[in-house]
């Protein structure tokens, strides 16, 4: 399809700007959290794969040198996205020795490569690499091409339900700006997605496409997520918000209340509804739903009752998560906001910060979730007859 000359420049380009890539990303990230060393894994198990398609399709002397490392680390690039976001989701998250089992199938692909070209002449070498050049899969190449599949479908189908159990409880205890930074991971899983998808219809259609279409995708992935982590600080706040106060001092006598140490023995219906009357009094008292920063672990810090019994009193007796509460007193505000707008130096735009939110596009989304219209026509339909 393209020339030698053409597939080189290709492949040299694109692993030039996975390189600047992951410098901006390590400067960005400092090589702190996962994100950093999430870029560096990337490259160390993808640029193998390039420069050992480019040696088999340019014939070069001892491509196995290339061959045998390209398909240990390209069965390590999948596992390698279900670490980063781990680590990216969970302050608590650590590598231990049961890690290594996801590192089975690279070696299972290493030992299948290695059995198959042992005991091969250095003819019947050549003649196996002039055969995957014309588009055929010799053995370690299908095993390869079986696990690596089989992962994918697994880790992103693992991945995409774990970031969606933590979103929500990113939304029950963290704050709005927080629930809005981690929004670009699921974007990105699904470009993702999408580009292997792109990748397996061309591999079935032409098969060494592998040798320019792969890089160029890469790229484009990465380039994806050094915007993602740029722009969205990596998610760094999980790490930066302190637990609920379970260990709080407790009072001289000992006395301090069972709420502050997460003790939850069958709450009554009586109990959450007091510490509910606490929390919304709180609330709208110090007009701390204002805060777009606002979190369940500070609110948990300013009325000393622990986060997990204010969260099971708000769930149980109004039925409604953390930031629902929260989002409901912003949008009350706004509406006020929005009827005095001819006497206030207010526009629309502007409400959205006054009363919380953390963008304008969380304010517009939360207001037609609360409302079920814009609050531009929210306010068309409730203006009296003589405004």
């Amino acid at each position: 399809m393209f020339t030698d000359n053409i597939l080189l420049f290709i492949n040299v380009a694109c692993i030039g700007f996975l390189m600047v890539m992951l410098v901006t990303l390590a400067a960005a990230t400092r090589m702190k959290r996962g994100a950093g060393w999430a870029a560096v894994i990337v490259v160390t198990t993808t640029v193998p794969v390039y420069l050992s398609n480019l040696a088999r399709d340019l014939a070069l002397d001892n491509y196995l040198m290339f061959w045998y490392p390209a398909l240990f680390l390209n069965a390590l690039c999948i596992p390698s996205l279900w670490f980063f976001t781990r680590s990216q989701l969970d302050k608590s998250f650590r590598i231990t020795v049961r890690s290594i089992l996801h590192a089975v199938p690279a070696f299972i692909s290493l030992g299948a490569l290695i059995a198959y070209y042992a005991p091969l002449t250095g003819a019947q070498i050549e003649a196996d690499r002039a055969f995957m050049e014309a588009g055929g899969e010799n053995l370690p190449a299908i095993i390869n091409d079986i696990l690596v599949f089989g992962q994918f479908f697994g880790y992103y189908t693992a991945t995409f339900f774990y970031v969606r159990k933590r979103k929500k409880h990113l939304q029950d205890n963290f704050s709005d700006s927080d629930y809005m930074e981690i929004r670009w991971m699921l974007r990105f899983l699904t470009l993702f997605f999408a580009l292997f998808f792109i990748v397996v219809a061309a591999y079935i259609i032409h098969p060494r496409t592998d040798v320019w279409l792969i890089p160029i995708l890469n790229v484009v992935g990465m380039a994806y997520l050094v915007y993602c982590v740029v722009r969205h600080s990596a998610a760094g706040y999980i790490h930066r918000l302190p637990d609920a106060p379970d260990d709080t001092p407790k009072s001289e006598n000992s006395a301090a209340p069972r709420e502050m140490n997460g003790e939850n023995p069958a709450m009554s219906a009586d109990r959450m509804k007091e510490i509910c009357d606490t929390v919304i009094q709180y609330l709208q008292t110090a007009e701390a739903y204002k805060n777009c920063d606002l979190s369940l672990a500070m609110l948990s810090m300013e009325i000393k009752i622990h986060s997990r019994n204010i969260s099971t009193a708000i769930n149980g007796y109004l039925h409604k998560n953390f930031f629902e509460l929260v989002n409901g007193m912003r949008i009350e505000e706004a509406k006020r906001q929005l009827m005095e707008l001819n006497t206030s130096n207010y526009s629309i735009n502007s409400i959205s910060a006054v009363c919380g939110f953390q963008s304008h596009t969380s304010f517009f989304r939360v207001f037609r979730k609360f409302e079920g219209t814009t609050p531009a026509q929210w306010l068309r339909n409730n203006l009296p007859a003589d405004r």
